[in-house]
């Protein structure tokens, strides 16, 4: 099977109209769950292609290798930088004992790079069709996050605290960084180097001279792309969250530094499992689409049920003419703050986080939250879809709320 983003479009259409290449974004796919495995297994092979992997694929070698074999044979150019999952290094995590292999995270991490390597796998900056492509390595560091705690009504407490920062990031104990603490600006400072270490910087002469030029004389788009956020808008606020302390867990200054200086058209991101898009004031446009686990693919098949959703096929975000490609219903996180300003000191939550946490506290109603999940739906076929997946999507969004709990 081969896919075409011109479906719509006659075979002589569609060859005289396709650009010489497109690129697609993907993140998140973790492929230790066999859903996702098969997920891949599964994909079509994509014409005149390069997808950006934004992290998260897996967490043995055995898996990546698997999944990175994948890509390969579906897409003509593979990029790919990893995340936190591809750093595990303790054999009791639930996973491939192959990761019993690696004395550390260290050492795990080199032999990652040398996968890459003999796959054929792009990890450094390179020129595809006239587009820059680069990636761009880190690690979060709790102090990134400068947003308030969630707040209850004034003259309330919550009645619950948050789980810690710490005790949510598996990552605290699947992790050996020896002397250096998981969450800790040291460590996210030493994994910023690892930029150097994989041959990303120095940045090739050439990229530093598009760069360079002033606004508007650029001569070839730049697009980045990392697992971790450069900037807090990228994420929903607290008060829209299962975990309020997620965010000190996601984000890094040394991330958004590095992006800075490329001043990206694009940049794709992974990790927090939030399909988003959204241009900043910088002016660059921030989109992430991960697979995410089979209970959040659930969720977002209730929500927004059509095609796109339940297959999720890697998103086209850009293509060697120049052109950005349009949003999905399925940001509806993003799309939310079209409809409400970002306000983190408010107490204003979402229904789930005010059961959760304070139920005495005002509400964000779910039709300016996720105005999808109210509507009808268009067609017979997404309402039978939205049936399929309801069940799985209520158990989920239950067990995240007692979660806390």
């Amino acid at each position: 099977r081969v896919f075409s983003f011109a479906l719509d479009q006659s075979c002589a259409e569609a060859a005289a109209q396709r650009p010489a290449m497109t690129f697609y974004a993907i993140s998140d796919v973790h492929v230790e769950r066999k859903e996702n495995m098969r997920w891949l297994v599964d994909l079509p092979r994509f014409e005149q292609s390069a997808v950006l992997v934004a992290g998260d694929l897996g967490v043995s070698l055995h898996q990546l290798e698997q999944a990175l074999r994948l890509f390969r044979e579906k897409f003509d150019y593979v990029f790919y930088c990893y995340g936190n999952h591809e750093t595990w290094a303790k054999v009791h995590i639930q996973a491939d004992q192959q990761i019993a292999n690696y004395d550390d995270s260290w050492e795990k991490l080199a032999a990652l790079r040398g996968l890459c390597a003999r796959l054929g796998v792009i990890t450094t900056p390179t020129l595809v069709e006239g587009v820059w492509v680069v990636p761009v390595l880190g690690w979060y560091h709790m102090d990134w996050d400068q947003e308030p705690p969630l707040q209850a009504p004034p003259g309330q407490q919550l009645e619950r605290e948050p789980i810690p920062a710490d005790q949510l990031a598996t990552d605290t104990h699947a992790c050996k960084w020896g002397q250096l603490t998981n969450g800790s600006r040291e460590l996210a400072q030493r994994l910023d180097e690892e930029n150097e270490a994989w041959g990303i910087w120095p940045l090739p002469e050439a990229l530093v001279r598009n760069v360079q030029l002033p606004e508007g004389q650029r001569r070839l788009p730049v697009i980045t792309f990392s697992h971790f956020l450069p900037r807090a808008e990228l994420m929903p606020e607290k008060r829209f969250l299962f975990q309020p302390n997620l965010p000190k867990i996601v984000g890094s200054e040394f991330v958004q530094k590095r992006v800075a200086e490329l001043k990206p058209d694009l940049h794709v991101f992974g990790h927090t499992h939030f399909p988003w898009d959204m241009t900043l004031d910088d002016g660059v446009r921030y989109r992430s689409w991960p697979l995410g686990t089979p209970e959040e693919q659930a969720r977002r098949i209730a929500a927004v049920p059509t095609e796109q959703a339940e297959r999720w096929y890697p998103l086209p975000v850009f293509d060697s003419d120049g052109n950005h490609y349009r949003s999905s219903p399925s940001c509806w996180f993003s799309l939310m703050y079209t409809r409400i300003q970002r306000e983190p000191e408010s107490c204003h939550m979402a229904p789930f986080v005010a059961h959760a946490y304070c139920k005495n506290a005002p509400t964000v109603p779910d039709t300016i939250i996720s105005p999808h999940g109210s509507l009808e739906s268009a067609t017979e076929e997404e309402r039978l879809r939205r049936e399929r997946y309801s069940a799985k999507s209520s158990a989920s969004m239950t067990r995240e709320v007692r979660r806390g709990q």
